[in-house]
């Protein structure tokens, strides 16, 4: 329901080429059928968050277009839409992924509906929660596949989206105030510099080295900097000033440095197996 957010299903593949199961078509079948079901569960939860923001919505410049607030979109249609997304989502994953992976997906509509109604007016909370439904897509991805859920990848997964979330508090402080507090201006920085740093770790530690058969990930370090960096140049600049999720959407160079990071971290993987 929000195409400018789909790129977030992306973290649900990234155990399918880190797990070296990218040539086995069965894997490679059950990765897609997790992302397609995350890609409608985060739709319904949209659709609830919708609804239940309405009224604020419709005095936000930003957010007084969304269907539901702008008057487009019935809000017993969105309710009737969520449910059947959801429920969508859950049946493709119970009948075609292991039992895990649908329980996993199962726990993101909870957490989801629970942001929605609790966590998200909790502000030293609800950065936390949006971290929690990125790791559920990298858990789930590893369990669809199947393959062991690396700590690596689900601690660093969590560390960016930690980033996002606080750079989301960020840009709603800058929408609304001008100048967002320093506070959140560091720990954005702090965070970003965090998943930099944690990445390049990752990449040289001896896990992984002898996990994957080689070093050459490091070669993808100055492909995530400039990606961050870029991020938060436009987090900043970008007028009028953007969410996480529209900025990744919206500009070309940070899509092109995901998907040559995304093939060269593949082409590296098989050519070192």
């Amino acid at each position: 329901m929000r195409p400018s957010h789909a790129w977030k299903s992306v973290p649900v593949l990234a155990p399918l080429v880190f797990g070296h199961r990218v040539g086995d078509l069965a894997s490679v079948g059950r990765a897609a059928v997790a992302a397609v079901a995350f890609a409608l569960a985060a739709s319904a939860g949209y659709l609830v968050n919708d609804v239940v923001d309405a009224p604020a919505d419709r005095l936000d410049p930003r957010r007084a277009t969304r269907p539901v607030a702008s008057g487009a979109l019935a809000p017993r249609v969105a309710w009737a839409a969520a449910g059947a997304l959801a429920l969508v989502a859950l049946g493709a994953a119970f009948a075609f992924l292991p039992r895990l992976a649908g329980l996993g997906l199962a726990g993101y509509l909870a957490l989801s509906l629970s942001y929605t109604l609790l966590w998200k007016r909790v502000a030293l909370l609800a950065p936390l929660v949006i971290a929690g439904g990125f790791v559920l897509r990298v858990l789930v991805g590893s369990w669809a596949v199947p393959v062991i859920p690396s700590p690596w990848l689900v601690s660093l997964t969590g560390l960016l989206a930690l980033a996002l979330a606080v750079a989301k508090r960020e840009a709603d402080a800058r929408s609304k105030a001008g100048t967002p507090p320093r506070r959140i201006r560091v720990a954005t920085d702090a965070l970003l510099l965090a998943s930099l740093l944690g990445y390049a770790a990752y990449t040289v530690a001896p896990s992984t080295v002898a996990l994957h058969g080689t070093r050459r990930l490091a070669w993808t370090i100055p492909v995530v900097a400039v990606a961050l960096a870029r991020f938060r140049d436009r987090l900043r600049r970008a007028e009028p000033p953007r969410g996480p999720a529209e900025i990744v959407a919206r500009d070309p160079m940070i899509l092109a440095l995901g998907a040559a990071w995304l093939i060269a971290c593949a082409w590296i993987v098989a050519a070192a197996r």
